[in-house]
């Protein structure tokens, strides 16, 4: 779940990479520099408060040579304010604000058995319809213990129409009214 902060660094990032027309380039940027801070060394290098920041962003320069220089910025800056622990939420929002204004979204389809592609294909409709986009990727789950129907992730929004989630409200429901 993306915080406020998160979605501001990502929304901002979005806005730069529209404005100069790379916004695949960050994308990439992104996924090289995900392994570099994957490190766990080095992570703790960056995270330091005892390694000064000229180092680390030494460091930056030297790992990152061939990266946008915009993009190496945004990991100083991240650095500078100790945040770079969010580096994956914000590559995360990223790619869904990018998707999203390209009209395209990711989304998680969670159900206690395999869907049929039919059920796919009118789930993907209403998930276009909803979030009013035209593409949608599909990443399918099974768990049982939801019993039946679905829940639908797409990004920070949850569509919970399972029968798990159904029978959960209606206990709840009848512990209220057995109470009153």
């Amino acid at each position: 779940m993306a915080t406020s902060i998160v979605k501001r660094y990502a929304k901002a990032i979005v806005e730069l990479a529209m404005e100069n027309n790379n916004s695949s380039t960050w994308l990439n940027n992104f996924d090289d520099a995900h392994t570099f801070l994957s490190n766990r060394d080095l992570f703790s290098f960056l995270t330091s408060p005892q390694v000064p920041q000229i180092e680390k962003f030494k460091s930056i320069d030297i790992l990152m040579k061939e990266y946008d220089e915009l993009f190496k910025n945004f990991l100083k800056v991240l650095i500078s304010r100790n945040q770079i622990n969010l580096f994956q939420n914000i590559k995360e929002d990223f790619i869904r604000q990018v998707q999203s204004s390209t009209g395209k979204i990711s989304a998680i389809i969670t159900s206690a058995v395999k869907i049929s592609d039919s059920q796919k294909e009118l789930i993907i409709d209403n998930i276009c319809k909803i979030f009013d986009v035209n593409e949608v990727d599909v990443q399918e789950k099974i768990d049982q213990k939801i019993l039946g129907g679905v829940i639908i992730n797409v990004g920070d929004t949850v569509i919970d129409i399972s029968t798990s989630n159904k029978l959960e409200n209606l206990k709840k429901h009848l512990l209220k009214t057995s109470t009153l």
